[in-house]
């Protein structure tokens, strides 16, 4: 069925129809706990030493090949999803999802639309076209068919513990659902997307056990709470509980319906709970169709996702886990660590009956690219390209590079614009209030129509021959940088906030420095055209 989906197992039958879904069913190491191997081989350690002075990770882990089968499906046509059916792990029953949102065309499907343009429109009208979720009865919720207590919870025992190649901590969760949390205020759900992982040894060393209930009942969750790029939940937690040295009540809802993890990602068009709409309303709004929740087992007026594949119910604690040095690999491909994250302690789970996982992770291997980097980038320009056209700029895309090259596309260039138009640009695309594109990028580069924003070969090229390298720039040496850049400085919580940031023009400086410009030898509207006469001539001549 086309979008949209009640589930999490409808949409996967579905790409499975597009062959974007491969099969894995020989063995694959996720986790094995009979296998403690190095986090980072002396081979390899060897390697980064001779050049970055630095060996990575310190320290064990559970034996994996989670990283190495998604870059194996990275070099496959359509980039496809994989779904591990023999994971050797802690749970070799359950079926381990993986590479879920890695390109552009699985991402824009998912959301219900064919284009960019598309997904601009349903963003853009999130918070007035709301559809009020549906609750259903216990006995209908799938995702009540198996409860397990707070007594009873052993996550060593009943969730799969990944691990993921290089990482000392089993970021397992990760970014395979939504943290749930829920205003009575406002009587309005906040979904989140945060990195989720297990507790396991202290710094990689299996001689340093963590405490057995903080590996058996806890989670850490990347919901960062303070700072410049703190999300609205974070901001919800330290204001109205961690400044009162209180618990929040919050759940994890693992493999819900795509749209649901599309909604959870958006940062600008939504702002919680200060908006009063309750994002599942908002995602109803999105698919046209009401989504399906049941009440929570522990939360008052908390609901959750009724056709989710696990639920996990509990609380943030007023307490932070701090990540070990390069445990945890970050979107633009670097392992960072020595940063703070918020306690889960787990106080429920519920889940289908023969449920499926997820796990995600963030990497960039040849292609740059990661198991969710479409997912991220799309959302992003999308926003951003809504907040620039709402302010009357001709803007026809924008494209953003791991977070930290941002490419802006105009639709007009040289004398059909106004004096320093890529200078006005720049300056508004760097107070867009989207966090990932405003502000906390890096280099910012405005080019023309006649220019490919996705080809980074172009890019230069209109660098190199439209562009001054100091007139044409505007340098801020005190800005903000993207949580996961390497080269940044650290904020309150140990995760990078601060750095430096370039704006470059590289439109036709057309009037604002000369009268004139050298005409291009192959204008882009005739080689167009030129390929298409030859085309059709050889094709006619050949019969």
């Amino acid at each position: 069925m086309p979008h949209p989906w009640k589930s999490f197992r409808e949409w996967i039958a579905d790409e499975e129809k597009q062959g974007d879904v491969l099969r894995i069913e020989a063995p694959i190491k996720a986790g094995d706990p009979n296998s403690i191997v190095d986090a980072v081989p002396a081979d390899l350690k060897a390697e980064q030493m001779a050049v970055i002075n630095c060996p990575g990770a310190n320290g064990k882990m559970m034996e994996t090949e989670l990283r190495a089968t998604c870059r194996y499906l990275h070099s496959l046509p359509n980039n496809p999803i994989g779904i591990i059916e023999n994971p050797i792990n802690n749970r070799p029953d359950i079926p381990v999802v993986i590479n879920p949102w890695s390109t552009r065309e699985r991402v824009l499907r998912m959301s219900g639309v064919s284009s960019k343009y598309e997904l601009m429109e349903k963003i853009r009208n999130l918070k007035h076209n709301l559809i009020p979720p549906v609750t259903l009865d216990r006995k209908d919720a799938p995702c009540k068919e198996v409860i397990i207590t707070e007594d009873e919870v052993d996550i060593y025992k009943q969730l799969p513990r990944n691990w993921v190649e290089f990482e000392t901590v089993p970021w397992s969760p990760c970014g395979g659902g939504q943290f749930i949390i829920y205003d009575e205020e406002t009587d309005s759900h906040d979904l989140g997307i945060w990195r989720g992982g297990f507790f396991e040894w202290d710094d990689g060393d299996p001689d340093k056990p963590l405490p057995e209930e903080m590996r058996k009942k806890h989670m850490c969750a990347a919901m960062i709470y303070d700072g410049p790029i703190a999300s609205d939940g974070g901001t919800y937690y330290r204001e109205k509980f961690r400044k009162l040295d209180k618990p929040m009540p919050a759940a994890y809802a693992m493999c819900n319906e795509p749209v649901m993890a599309m909604v959870a990602a958006v940062r600008s068009g939504l702002v919680w709970p200060q908006d009063g709409a309750d994002e599942y309303a908002v995602v109803g709004g999105v698919n046209g169709e009401p989504v399906e929740l049941v009440e929570s087992e522990t939360i008052p007026g908390l609901k959750v996702p009724a056709h989710a594949e696990f639920i996990i119910e509990g609380e943030f604690l007023p307490q932070d886990y701090l990540v070990p040095k390069f445990a945890e690999g970050v979107y633009q491909g670097h392992l960072l660590g020595n940063h703070e994250m918020p306690v889960f302690r787990i106080k429920a789970i519920t889940h289908r009956k023969n449920p499926m996982w997820m796990t995600t992770w963030s990497g960039s291997g040849f292609n740059h690219e990661g198991p969710h980097v479409a997912f991220a980038d799309l959302l992003f320009e999308t926003e951003a390209l809504i907040y620039l056209r709402d302010l009357g700029y001709k803007v026809k895309d924008i494209v953003s590079y791991d977070l930290e090259t941002i490419v802006v596309q105009t639709e007009v260039d040289g004398m059909q614009k106004p004096p320093h138009y890529g200078k006005q640009v720049l300056n508004a695309v760097y107070a867009c209030p989207h966090g990932y594109i405003g502000n906390g990028s890096k280099y910012y580069i405005v080019v023309g129509p006649d220019i490919d924003p996705y080809n980074l070969r172009d890019v230069i090229w209109a660098l190199g021959t439209r562009a001054q390298p100091v007139s044409d720039s505007i340098v801020i040496t005190e800005g903000l940088c993207a949580w996961g850049d390497p080269s940044g400085l650290p904020g309150p919580l140990g995760w990078r906030a601060y750095g430096q940031q370039i704006l470059i023009d590289a439109l036709i400086k057309v009037p604002e420095r000369r009268t004139e410009w050298e005409p291009r030898t192959e204008p882009r509207s005739w080689e167009t055209e030129a390929i298409e006469r030859i085309r059709k001539k050889l094709e006619d001549f050949a019969g």
